[in-house]
């Protein structure tokens, strides 16, 4: 089999690069649906929960119309995801909207333990990034306030694109963005159907596990070592 040459790579946002870990004066108040204050951990499992590549909340109705249309209009995000948060029974309703506007606070995401140093990699062998995500709101302050931003070429967000993984379009935008042909780009995702998608052009995948940042300290490099960088 050929060797292919990496020569850009497109990441996934939250689950990826990106995780909720919020600080605990962040929630200050929120309580779950026993009357004890909410923790750190349990709001990283819970947004970890409702943003999984498998949602484990059903939603009906109004609301499975919201949830399906949620990263290409940030009110139907809204909308769908305090409700999720509200049926995950987690914390006490009158609670969602609070949190919902805690999880996409970027000061309140923080990224992977490997991201400084893959970006870097990337950097010093002049390969373009592209964060490619299905998402609702503007992550680049994330980027920004962590001093990663540096190294990203191009943002490419399906609620401003109008079009969302698996769509090939949106990858598309993302390589025309970067300047790479599909058979020598990389996509590196936690999710093998929204992610994987890029597969359908000619690109090659990387599979993340969507797990807590302590569970997989090197998942990055591993999966940029996989393709032989």
């Amino acid at each position: 089999m050929a060797v292919v040459t990496i020569r850009g790579v497109l990441f996934d946002f939250a689950g990826t690069l990106f995780s909720a870990e919020p600080k605990v004066d962040d929630l200050a108040g929120i309580t779950d649906v026993e009357g004890n204050e909410l923790t750190p951990d349990a709001f990283g499992e819970l947004v970890r929960k409702v943003i999984s590549p498998v949602h484990g909340v059903a939603l009906d109705g109004e609301f499975a119309h919201a949830w399906q249309n949620r990263d290409l209009d940030p009110e139907l995000h809204r909308k769908a995801f305090v409700e999720a948060i509200r049926r995950a029974g987690v914390v006490a309703e009158e609670h969602a909207t609070v949190l919902y506007e805690r999880m996409i606070d970027t000061s309140g995401w923080t990224p992977f333990d490997d991201v400084p140093e893959v970006f870097q990699l990337l950097a010093e062998r002049d390969i373009p990034i592209a964060v490619v995500s299905n998402i609702g709101f503007d992550i680049r302050p994330a980027f920004t306030a962590t001093g990663v931003d540096q190294h990203v070429t191009e943002y490419v967000l399906s609620y401003e694109h109008g079009v969302v993984k698996p769509d090939r379009r949106i990858f598309e935008i993302a390589l025309k963005a970067i300047g790479v042909e599909a058979e020598h780009a990389l996509m590196v995702g936690d999710s093998q159907h929204a992610d994987g998608g890029a597969l359908a052009l000619g690109m090659r995948f990387s599979l993340v596990p969507p797990t807590a940042p302590e569970e997989r300290p090197t998942a990055l490099r591993d999966a940029l070592a996989a393709h032989g960088l």
